[in-house]
């Protein structure tokens, strides 16, 4: 409208802004959805954990399965060889390329034997074996008690020995011999403090006396490819 001085008036009302109505159900419902996906998120994580779980449960059945496989398959190569070889000693052959044990040493059980004919102390026996990188025979099994008779009539040390008539008999690895293998033959008199094997049988004796002597090492893995 015109005023007094001719000037147009315009009327301006203050507004205020339009409120945006919310609908009461719809903060419920958002709560449910996010809730829900929340769950799902979760249960989404825990399969996964499990899954994980069920796939290293399944790699160490694997592997403790190639292991047992592994493990029956020496075992069979060993005793297969081991008969191979004593079948041909029965010929004067003395070996076989599946031998892990090196040339003129004998394979039985899960060790090398060297018989060697030297006449040494005790001590000095010891150290040439230790030169060999072995050490004296062991016998702590009865069946290796039956395969040393049957590989030799002849005197030969072993490692037992003790330090003084009042200490016990001890093996060079620090065990005590077992008397269900053997127990000491012949008269155990002062300062007999070492042993030597003969006939089947063990005996004390003079550690300064000279004797042959048989030396040990540990057997490797049976070389599989010659027996195939």
């Amino acid at each position: 409208m015109l005023d007094e001085d001719g000037y147009i008036t315009l009327n301006v009302k203050n507004r205020k802004p339009a409120l945006t109505s919310v609908d009461p159900a719809s903060s419920p419902l958002w709560r449910v959805t996010a809730l829900i996906l929340l769950i799902l998120c979760m249960g989404l994580a825990v399969g996964l954990v499990a899954l994980g779980v069920m796939s290293i449960t399944e790699q160490n059945y694997q592997q403790a399965e190639n292991k047992n496989a592994s493990g029956t398959l020496h075992q069979l190569a060993k005793k297969f060889c081991q008969n191979l070889i004593k079948q041909l000693e029965q010929k004067n052959i003395v070996s076989h390329k599946c031998s892990p044990c090196d040339r003129n040493w004998r394979y039985y059980g899960d060790s090398c034997y060297g018989f060697f004919r030297h006449n040494l102390t005790w001590e000095e026996g010891k150290q040439f074996c230790i030169s060999m990188n072995s050490t004296l025979l062991k016998v702590a099994s009865q069946s290796v008690l039956e395969y040393m008779k049957s590989r030799t009539g002849l005197i030969r040390w072993v490692g037992l020995s003790r330090k003084n008539p009042n200490e016990v008999w001890m093996w060079e690895d620090g065990s005590v011999p077992s008397k269900n293998v053997f127990e000491l033959s012949g008269n155990e008199r002062e300062n007999m403090n070492c042993a030597y094997f003969y006939d089947g049988k063990i005996y004390p004796t003079f550690c300064k006396n000279k004797h042959y002597l048989t030396c040990e090492r540990k057997a490797g893995m049976v070389n599989v490819d010659t027996l195939l």
